[in-house]
């Protein structure tokens, strides 16, 4: 906390130092980077690659739910085969 108010008043220090033009052409170099810096997260959003990643990441998912479904559909099959073999046991054991 201190040491970022440390950085702030230094900072408001060099400020105040500066002159108006260089204060403007502070801010236009600002303006000018942020631009930049947003142009560039456009561009790499709408890139052929990000998508292909995208729909990579798609069918992968796709295809975790098909074999979890898979799993889950086996282990239903096999409970119920445990079920009746324990069954057909039983009852051969009761007579």
């Amino acid at each position: 906390m201190i040491r970022t108010l440390m950085i702030a008043s230094a900072a408001a220090l060099a400020l105040a130092a500066c002159t108006q033009a260089e204060r403007q052409d502070t801010a236009k170099d600002m303006q000018a980077a942020a631009d930049k810096v947003a142009a560039e997260a456009k561009d790499a959003a709408n890139s052929a690659e990000l998508k292909e990643v995208g729909a990579e990441i798609k069918d992968a998912a796709g295809d975790a739910g098909q074999v979890l479904k898979d799993t889950a559909k086996g282990a239903i099959d096999g409970a119920k085969e445990g079920a009746a073999k324990v069954e057909a046991e039983g009852k051969d054991a009761a007579r």
